[in-house]
């Protein structure tokens, strides 16, 4: 193999850190007698060829005849690892747009293949399942078929024999074999149940309406004890929860049939099972809202399992749905008290999701929680807020800002531990900034917090935030005004200005030199909105900007000039364009502001109704971002467009 490697100017040749100089080291140490040099070679090199995927490099076709030796070689450590990287690459060839894979692959794969189909009649269990991966998804040709036509009549490992099933109904999303697909269908009563639920994954990978049509049968099939034997299968993963997520994902697409697996599943014994339920109960609420009614018994029931992580996870979808779970706020207050730390990397509590479930219904019930939260050493919630993709079936608690800002109707209970964690935060300067949100979100009633938060005028991470806080405050904050001078340049403090009264005209020279400048901030040209008429002098360079490539600029300039103007004709088209994909269920956060600003502009042509009717309409949530937010944008998106259809 050595000389075979020293054949290649692999210097010529590049992967995901450079030069590929390095591969013929890492392959050789592949070959090492020694398990754990084999071990970090293999990650390093499978690092290096595929990192995180998106494209073939040019020295993935050229490692891949030794890959596919050493895979082949039963003295290699590691082996099936070895087939898993080819796996990676070969899958990645098939998904990837022809541009971005190196023109050397197909030949390198064609010269391999047979020795790589070869692989699934391997002795090691281990290797054959890595290659029925490997043939029916990386391998598209008419011997991966055969191949696995012949593994199937030969294969006797029960789990084995479940993969061979999946790699059947992989094979049918690219080819036509009607001989696999009626052996699937025939699978569906097989005397095993578990291999029916595996005929019904492997054919609703092309056709989803069979999991929809057998939804009885998951449920059944997926609550005995024998599904122990899925924990080797290199689709579907290594626990209960891997089984039921995958599972449940078949449904998704059918609100009423996912429902109903997500009730059925709940009733298992096995604890992680159950949670398990709740997490694809999860699935469906973020991309279903027609479903809440069904799952809110199942959410308050499981309020009272044995399982902290299934407590939690209850009443943080209960806080997720807001009010709509107000049925169950009894229980939730019971709940507060309730000190059993779910499993994470952060010590999170099953009271911490009752006092945030109670916080979205503004129950008052929430209040001594947060209080003692706001007082003590451990807040249970975020110092900030933490954002991440509708992809992601993340379940965490919010942050303590996020919690706080809806409820000024308890402000007069919470402004005074509020304050007193300011005082605390002096040196974080994430945490003041969330504080100080909260406090400017409640406006004139936080005016007590003023003394506090003028210190942090004097910190530069916190002084946007700070002089925010004291212009809500209006007319009774004007002893900041000194304060708030030394900081004009700041355009929240030239904004603070002019909401205290303390200097209006300095206040709009400020703002409207901040909005002439080049590169200016939306924030800025928001701010600058709030001034109204007092703002004329702005109209020219706000009718520039609403001419930008970015959208955000676009839909604050775009309000602003309404505002400003109070003419919405030009604004209110620039702010349907922007949020119109909306009907489509395409979100972005900057559409939905556009859509809240049509709300308040009070301006409901055709078009705008059309819009707004449309997201009224459909059942799904509308949302860019996942966990919690999901819930929460879908809730700002549909009150903007009921709204606009009561403005009619």
């Amino acid at each position: 193999m050595g000389d075979t490697i020293d054949g290649v100017d692999w210097s010529r040749l590049e992967h995901n850190y450079g030069s590929a100089s390095d591969v013929p080291g890492l392959l050789r140490d592949c070959a090492s007698s020694d398990a754990d040099i084999v071990s970090e070679a293999l990650s390093d090199l499978s690092n290096k060829l595929f990192h995180q995927g998106g494209w073939l490099c040019s020295a993935a076709p050229a490692a891949l005849p030794r890959l596919a030796d050493l895979a082949a070689d039963p003295v290699v450590h590691h082996r099936h690892e070895v087939v898993e990287l080819i796996g990676l690459l070969a899958r990645e060839a098939v998904t990837i747009s022809e541009r971005f894979a190196d023109s050397g692959w197909w030949p390198a794969l064609d010269s391999v293949r047979p020795r790589l189909l070869d692989l699934l009649g391997d002795p090691d269990p281990a290797v054959r399942r890595a290659a029925l991966l490997l043939a029916a998804e990386g391998i598209r040709h008419p011997e991966s078929v055969a191949m696995l036509h012949r593994r199937w009549t030969m294969e006797t490992d029960p789990a084995i024999r479940i993969d061979v099933v999946l790699a059947m109904g992989a094979v049918l999303t690219w080819s036509q074999d009607e001989v696999l697909r009626e052996r699937l269908k025939a699978l569906l009563t097989d005397d095993d149940p578990q291999m029916g639920l595996a005929a019904v994954h492997a054919l609703a990978a092309s056709d989803p309406a069979v999991a929809v049509g057998n939804v009885d049968r998951l449920v059944s099939t997926v609550l005995r004890v024998d599904t122990v034997v899925w924990r080797d299968s290199e689709w579907i993963g290594h626990t209960p929860e891997s089984l039921v997520h995958a599972t449940g994902d078949l449904l998704l697409g059918d609100p009423v049939a996912a429902t109903a697996f997500a009730r059925g599943v709940a009733r298992a014994e096995d604890t992680a099972k159950r949670v398990a339920a709740l997490g694809h109960a999860q699935q469906v609420l973020s991309q279903w809202r027609t479903a809440a009614e069904d799952l809110l018994p199942l959410l308050a029931s499981n309020l009272d399992d044995g399982s902290p992580e299934a407590r939690y996870r209850a009443a943080a979808l209960l806080a997720c749905l807001g009010d709509q779970g107000a049925s169950y706020a009894e229980q939730l207050a019971a709940r507060t008290t309730d000190h059993a730390v779910r499993d994470t990397r952060t010590v999170t509590t099953v009271g911490d999701a009752a006092v945030w479930a109670l916080a979205r219904q503004r129950h008052p019930a929430c209040v001594p929680g947060l209080v003692k939260r706001l007082s003590g050493s451990r807040l249970g919630f975020g110092f900030a807020g933490a954002y991440f993709g509708s992809d992601l079936p993340i379940l965490e608690q919010p942050s303590i800002s996020e919690v706080l800002i809806p409820l000024r109707g308890h402000a007069d209970a919470l402004l005074d531990a509020v304050i007193t964690r300011l005082v605390k935060a002096r040196r974080d300067g994430v945490l003041a900034s969330n504080l100080c949100q909260v406090i400017a979100e409640w406006g004139p009633i936080s005016v007590a917090a003023l003394p506090v938060v003028i210190r942090f005028l004097d910190d530069e991470k916190v002084l946007p935030a700070a002089a925010k806080a004291i212009g809500a405050m209006g007319p009774a904050a004007i002893g900041a005004a000194d304060a708030l001078r030394r900081h004009v340049d700041e355009p929240a403090a030239a904004w603070a200005l002019w909401r205290t009264g303390a200097d209006p005209g300095r206040a709009v020279t400020a703002l409207a030199e901040h909005v002439a400048r080049p590169n200016v901030r939306h924030t800025t040209i928001a701010l600058l909105a709030d001034l109204g008429p007092s703002a004329a002098s702005s109209v020219d360079d706000l009718r520039t900007l609403t001419g930008t490539s970015d959208d955000w600029t676009r839909a604050e300039a775009a309000h602003a000039l309404a505002r400003i103007t109070g003419d919405p004709i030009e604004p209110v088209a620039i702010l349907t364009d922007l949020a119109e994909p909306l009907a489509r269920g395409e979100c972005r956060p900057v559409r939905i502001a556009a859509l809240r600003h049509l709300a308040a502009l009070d301006t409901v042509g055709d078009r705008v109704w059309e819009l707004a009717q449309a997201i009224t309409d459909s059942p799904r949530r509308i949302a860019c971002f996942g966990g919690w937010r999901t819930f929460t944008e879908d809730e700002q998106v549909r009150t903007a467009a009921s709204a606009l259809l009561a403005d009619r």
